[in-house]
């Protein structure tokens, strides 16, 4: 297929992606200021912003501990933040947009149905600020969102041809999971370390941003203890929300569009990050703190290697035919 087709196809699924892990991350977020301390509070939007590597456009995460009234503000700037300022390319707001021109690009090559699903979710967000749904369950706003995303992921499974178009579409939602993932369990380690006593709470909100909760369960117990949550989305196989899952779905994808453009080191570095959770990660001192963070540093640098070889294997590639200037 086209380079600027499968580009434009790669960049939707990593926008979405995204754009619904995010919603998950605040729809959390919010829930948790409905009957948890101060303290806490602050250091879940700690946790959040680790999480997406970046800080507040224009402030900072300080906040006034002493005053619950402060603390509900600073917590209405940081949602808006995440969800509408125009100057943050990581809110949710901009990835649907980014997302929406990529797909008004290659309409040639999604269906109706899903060019239908994402325009109108621009067009129902664009319209609003932060003040619109704050009054109003804004929990409820981030939960309806994601779902709205969910329904494109859907549509796009259930009516897509799968040729390299659907192939491209799903290297990159998998892709910016383990992305996502190893950055959010990092954050999570370094806010809430494993040595340290803890509250189920903080790791059964792990598991709730991951959709993991109930898989969770059936594979453990009711009994969140922060080691076996790690390895659950880490390297469980059968966990759509796993690192383990993602890459494997990275690989899969790989194998078929290869086959006329190989991307050797891209399959290799896939291959390499497949067996570094196989072999190395169970091998680790579950105790030691900074050996599992730098795993997941690996693991992410891995990742945007990757993307660019992927990157100049199947999009910035040369012409060998072009004329000689």
């Amino acid at each position: 297929m086209l380079s600027r087709n499968a580009q434009g196809l790669y960049w939707i699924s990593r926008y979405l992606e995204r754009a619904e892990h995010g919603c998950r991350l605040l729809a959390d977020q919010l829930k948790a200021l409905e009957d948890r301390p101060v303290e806490d509070i602050d250091r879940a939007w700690r946790r959040l912003y680790a999480a997406l590597d970046c800080k507040p456009v224009g402030g900072s995460l300080e906040s006034n501990l002493n005053d619950e009234d402060f603390m509900l503000a600073d917590s209405y700037t940081l949602a808006d933040d995440l969800t509408f300022e125009p100057n943050n390319p990581d809110a949710i707001l901009s990835c649907i947009s980014a997302a929406r021109e990529n797909a008004r690009q290659v309409r040639n090559v999604i269906g109706k149905d899903m060019w239908y699903c994402l325009n109108t979710a621009y067009l129902e967000l664009h319209k609003l600020g932060i003040g619109d749904i704050w009054s109003n369950q804004p929990g409820e706003f981030y939960l309806r969102t994601g779902d709205v995303l969910q329904t494109f992921s859907g549509t796009a499974a259930s009516t897509m041809y799968r040729d390299n178009g659907w192939h491209f579409l799903q290297i990159g939602r998998f892709i910016e999971r383990t992305q996502l993932l190893t950055k959010l369990v990092d954050a999570q380690i370094a806010t809430f370390p494993l040595t340290e006593p803890h509250i189920e709470s903080d790791w059964r909100s792990l598991l709730q941003i991951c959709e993991a909760q109930v898989a969770y369960s059936h594979r453990y117990s009711l009994e969140y203890r922060p080691g076996d949550v790690v390895n659950f989305l880490v390297s469980d196989p059968r966990l759509p929300h796993s690192v383990r899952y993602a890459l494997a779905k990275v690989s899969t994808a790989l194998d078929v569009i290869s086959v006329h453009r190989p991307a050797v080191e891209a399959n290799r570095l896939a291959g390499r990050m497949a067996a570094l959770i196989d072999f190395d990660w169970p091998s680790r001192d579950p105790e030691d703190d900074t050996a599992t963070r730098n795993t997941l540093q690996s693991i992410r640098n891995s990742c945007r290697r990757l993307h660019e070889d992927i990157q100049a294997t199947y999009f910035d590639y040369e012409v060998e035919d072009r004329p000689v200037t």
